[in-house]
């Protein structure tokens, strides 16, 4: 795993030896309330999260010191879910899934972490971010007043406002961002814009920069189109347009462009173009993100092409007032991945992202989608829009150990996962490793030492001895960015 340093609020350096004495001379039972009071008095919480008073519901037990296994316990979510009770973790994979006992007997020295009344999910794949560009708040131009995306950026003339953002500038303020992700139970992420050590990203950089997977995500494969199409008619049978790749990126990878931004002629022009260039260039797995210009009569070469569409309906509405027919889309055999796009008019986190579709389906669709619909449209599909469906997206042996454990609130899974707040997600673990959680639904003294980094009520096991910020250089850089609990100025989400 690429755990990062000890590091909490304040500086632990004289803290943490007087709490190491104080056990050895009245035990730890004392020393886990002491420790308690620490917190409170020492932890310095940028923001609350949300309020939750649950009893602890897991318990860890952290195995030998060389242990490579980890056995994680709950309700697994997928196709293996009826006959499973347990996971069983060797390095970065899941090697089994089984019960319990089984898969104790099989590793009788792996740690183990056990959850009463949890769903344990595959950890979910957003494939829609721009993590550079996702640090502030939507300002009050953002509003559903633009045809493509061209005018929100100034390049159409000065009757469309331009929209104001900014990119973050350290390391510290995209650890942060992928924070926000990652507490609410995102595991991978793809954008072109990466922190090492966290998140599992997905771009064109390279393993050094963070960039665990490989893809080309070309924000701008029609950089010129508010020119060069403005007076190309439409419907139009001309010569076609190729997009442009991203320069050095493996023609291998899988193509996941920005096409269709927008309702107008230049927007389905993109949609055109686009199609035209993957049915002459076979041989890689392609997406399109927004495809907000898409119509119904598209779907049967999505789906002839094999194409799917990366969905950020947030974006769509608060930018173009409008996104595509959904439910007949999926209806007829087109894919679906959910994803957030920026902060600036996206859902700040996938659970945002969640609550933004189904809103959706109810005021346009009379609740057409299913909760498992959009679970799928978070793990599966857009693992398959990146070509990684045989590496994460589902818990099946083989894949990578990347999960999220959520609260169990009714016998309805995957509505539950749907309905979740961050206070609901219970833990993420990535690539086999603990990596955050919810510190109400732990014993913290059970727990890695490395999980000492506090935030509300969350915890991040991460040792950032590597980096050049501590954690209160994180906090303190963080102050007016988007809050990592609370969707608070999120764009709209409504018609």
């Amino acid at each position: 795993m690429r755990h990062l340093p000890r590091q909490n609020l304040r500086d632990t350096s004289t803290i943490f030896p007087i709490i190491t004495t104080i056990f050895k001379q009245l035990g730890s039972a004392t020393t886990l309330v002491l420790l308690v009071c620490v917190c409170v008095t020492t932890v310095q919480s940028v923001e609350a999260s949300e309020v939750n008073t649950s009893p602890s519901m897991c318990t860890y037990t952290a195995g030998p010191i060389d242990s490579s296994k980890l056995i994680v316990g709950g309700e697994i979510l997928g196709p293996s879910a009826s006959a499973t009770s347990a996971i069983l973790i060797e390095n970065d994979k899941i090697r089994r899934l089984g019960k319990m006992e089984e898969l104790r007997a099989t590793a009788p020295h792996a740690r183990l972490l056990t959850c009463a009344n949890v769903y344990i999910s595959p950890g979910f794949v957003n494939a829609h971010e721009h993590p550079p560009y996702s640090g502030g708040k939507p300002g009050p131009n953002v509003k559903p007043v633009y045809t493509n995306r061209y005018q929100w950026q100034g390049k159409e003339g000065v009757q469309h406002v331009e929209i104001a953002y900014s990119r973050v500038e350290s390391d510290a303020q995209l650890y942060w961002i992928e924070l926000r992700h990652l507490f609410a139970g995102t595991t991978t992420l793809a954008g072109n814009g990466a922190v090492p050590g966290l998140i599992k990203n997905v771009g064109s950089g390279d393993q050094a920069t963070g960039f665990i997977y490989q893809a080309d995500m070309k924000t701008f494969p029609f950089p010129d189109a508010s020119v060069d199409f403005k007076d190309l008619p439409w419907p139009y049978d001309g010569p076609s347009v190729k997009p442009e790749l991203t320069d050095g990126a493996s023609t291998e990878i899988a193509y996941a462009p920005h096409i269709a931004e927008g309702t107008d002629k230049i927007s389905k022009l993109e949609a055109e173009f686009f199609l035209e260039y993957v049915a002459n260039n076979p041989g890689r797995r392609y997406a399109m993100i927004h495809a907000v210009g898409l119509s119904r009569d598209s779907v049967p070469r999505l789906r002839e092409l094999d194409v799917t569409v990366v969905w950020s309906p947030r974006s769509n509405l608060a930018l173009y007032g409008n996104t595509i027919d959904l439910p007949y889309f999926i209806n007829n055999g087109a894919r679906i991945a959910l994803s957030t796009d920026w902060s600036y008019s996206g859902s700040y986190n996938m659970l945002e992202s969640f609550r933004c579709a189904k809103h959706v389906d109810k005021e346009r669709w009379g609740n057409r989608l299913s909760a498992k619909d959009l679970w799928i449209m978070a793990t599966k599909h857009p693992a398959y829009a990146l070509n990684l469906e045989q590496k994460i997206g589902t818990v099946e042996a083989g894949f990578a150990a990347d999960l999220v454990i959520l609260r169990a609130k009714s016998d309805d899974k995957y509505q539950d996962v749907i309905e979740s707040g961050i206070s609901d997600v219970v833990a993420t673990i990535v690539d086999g490793q603990l990596v955050s959680g919810h510190h109400d639904a732990f014993d913290m003294s059970e727990l890695p030492p490395i999980c000492v980094n506090f935030v509300g009520d969350h915890f991040v096991c991460d040792d950032l001895a590597t980096r050049d910020f501590t954690w209160q250089q994180l906090l303190e850089v963080n102050k007016e960015a988007v809050p990592l609990f609370k969707p608070e100025g999120q764009a709209s989400c409504t018609f």
